[in-house]
């Protein structure tokens, strides 16, 4: 793969020298004109781990999906891979590896969204550039060039149980550079994967058999899921504590709850942080605390830094696992170059990545409990300082944000429904070889959607607080009157009831994806 890139084209480098955050998969996944580049060591660590599973098969030794079937079958020999020891793509005489995964282009459901599919893509070739794969170098440099084609596998979102990896999905993905199976194309059409690769003037790529195994064995779709939900959470957590602090700045409500001294007591850091989040919007421009407020304000607004907090904590616990995973290797077997020695294992079991995302998904689902606590105080005329019941500008004949905090309400019971544990409910399966499974792409794929039942959530939220900022501003509620802040997009005062599910998806889908840079 070539090392050098046009100016004004991004390139995201990858290979065992390169350190990839969840931001940088994000990034990369939803730009189409992202260009991979192997660095220097990768380069090297490819051909080194090459060399190892080349040195194993001339000495005879067992190698697993190279010398044994798969799975429940690994006691069966498989005779001498048709390959020379070039790993040329003209050398292969019979297309095994092709053959070797043709089983697992199974899976249900919908289609895994572009973006989940390419940062799926940008995972597994991540780790193949580690160089403990033993793929061909040129493997690499082919899956990258239909990332960089902007063609899509399809890739149904059922089917990972998260034990040997992602087997399906990213069988999904393989077959399509093989020119099997379907591909969605830039305009969202779906197309035979052969007729789009021809299309585009590119062959389709041929597999040995650990090709084949490099690509399907390992946590690249579970793993791309679980780092785009720790990129969004991230962002959405700033966003609730921004709203939070509007919230005690609008009410003027009492800063004690949110003293340094306070949160420095208990000592922890992720409570610490949040609550000089929330403080530093709640005194902007000066703003005062109102003596009308009470003494302890309830637990939505009083507890905020402490339940904000210990999602934060979550989040990087659960950042921390993501980002080892995604830059380490998740295969069987792995080849240590140094030693030249073959390690036979369970590296693509998913249990680490299914943790996270349970725990996760846990801290987002209560954030959305305390945003919809958060909005029901703006809306009750006995919390908001004045304000008409429910933020309507006529109470009675108008019903203000009655319909969206029903939608809220019900999001969070969305929320709570799909927070169920994944990561313990194994089933066993595979002839039982595979008798416990972490079911990894079951946790990342429910902490991923949670971010948009949050983000429309706090969306809720933030359109309430506009509403409260304009009938001050016209004299229908009492106190000040501030700008919206400018991560709050201008929204027109609602002076006569109307359907806000447009502006609501429109604010949520600002805050769900990253600003463009």
């Amino acid at each position: 793969m070539s090392t050098s890139s046009a100016p004004d084209t991004p390139a995201l480098r990858i290979g065992p020298d390169v350190t990839l955050s969840c931001e940088d998969v994000e990034t990369a996944s939803r730009d189409e004109h992202t260009r991979l580049r192997t660095t220097s060591a990768a380069e090297a660590a490819l051909a080194s781990s090459r060399a190892a599973l080349e040195r194993a098969r001339e000495a005879g030794r067992p190698v697993y999906g190279v010398t044994t079937g798969l799975g429940p079958l690994v006691d069966e020999e498989v005779g001498p891979e048709e390959e020379s020891s070039s790993g040329s793509e003209a050398s292969f005489r019979d297309d095994r590896g092709r053959k070797l995964i043709a089983h697992l282009g199974a899976g249900a459901g919908s289609f895994a969204p572009p973006p989940l599919v390419r940062g799926t893509m940008i995972v597994r070739l991540q780790t193949l550039a580690q160089g403990h794969s033993a793929v061909r170098p040129a493997l690499v440099d082919a899956v990258a060039e239909v990332f960089e084609s902007g063609l899509i596998p399809a890739v149904p979102e059922i089917g990972s149980l998260g034990a040997s990896g992602d087997l399906t999905p990213l069988a999904h993905i393989a077959r399509a550079c093989t020119g099997e199976g379907s591909v969605v194309t830039s305009d969202g059409e779906l197309r035979d994967a052969a007729e789009a690769l021809e299309a585009i003037g590119r062959a389709p790529v041929r597999l040995g058999r650990r090709d084949a195994l490099g690509l399907v064995n390992g946590t690249a779709f579970m793993t791309a899921y679980a780092a785009l939900a720790v990129a969004r959470g991230r962002r959405l957590l700033e966003r609730a504590e921004a709203l939070t602090g509007l919230i005690y700045r609008l009410l003027g409500c009492s800063r004690e709850a949110l003293g340094e001294g306070l949160h420095r007591a208990r000592g922890h850091s992720g409570q610490i942080q949040s609550a000089a989040a929330i403080r530093d919007v709640a005194t902007r421009e000066g703003a005062r605390p109102s003596a009308e407020r009470p003494l302890q304000e309830v637990y939505s607004l009083r507890c905020a830094p402490q339940i904000l907090g210990a999602v934060r904590e979550q989040l990087r616990h659960a950042r921390d696992l993501a980002e080892v995973e995604l830059n380490g290797a998740t295969d069987n077997p792995v080849f240590d170059t140094d030693g030249a020695d073959v390690l036979h294992g369970g590296n693509f079991q998913g249990q680490q990545i299914a943790f996270a995302a349970d725990a996760l998904n846990e801290a987002l689902t209560q954030a959305g409990v305390l945003a919809e606590r958060q909005l029901d105080v703006l809306l009750s005329p006995d919390q908001n300082g004045g304000a008409p019941p429910l933020l309507a500008w006529e109470p009675g004949p108008n019903s203000g944000f009655g319909g969206a905090q029903l939608t809220a309400t019900a999001l969070v019971a969305e929320m709570r429904n799909d927070a169920q544990m994944a990561a313990t409910s194994s089933i066993p399966t595979n002839g039982d070889n595979q008798d416990v499974v972490s079911m990894g792409a079951l946790a990342a794929r429910r902490a991923h959607g949670q971010t948009r039942h949050l983000a429309t959530i706090l969306s809720i939220l933030g359109l309430a607080l506009g509403q409260l900022i304009h009938l001050r501003a016209e004299g229908r509620a009492d106190g000040p009157a501030p700008d919206l802040p400018g991560w709050m997009p201008a929204v027109d005062p609602i002076r006569e009831d109307r359907a806000l599910r447009a502006e609501i998806e429109d604010l949520t889908d600002r805050w769900v994806v990253p600003s463009p840079s």
